[in-house]
């Protein structure tokens, strides 16, 4: 589970509660820090979404990388 952010009005969200959400390449994206990761809304078409992962630091992106907290400190 990801703590994705969006600037979209929540009033007005490109998505609802049970809709797939696709987000390709979402590694690269925590491992490289990415400001923007580009989703995709899965329906009868895709719309794209822009998600952000807010200021999570070093460990907290290791925390993300590694599955879990439990892992994390199993790794470390």
């Amino acid at each position: 589970m990801l703590p994705f952010l969006t600037e979209e009005d929540h009033e007005a969200l490109s998505f609802k509660n049970g809709d797939y959400i696709f987000v390709p390449n979402v590694r690269k994206a925590v491992e490289e820090k990415a400001d923007v990761i580009k989703a995709y809304v899965v329906g009868d078409e895709l719309k794209e979404l822009n998600l952000k992962l807010g200021d999570l630091t070093d460990a907290e992106r290791e925390i993300i990388l590694d599955g879990c907290l439990i892992n994390y400190y199993r790794n470390h």
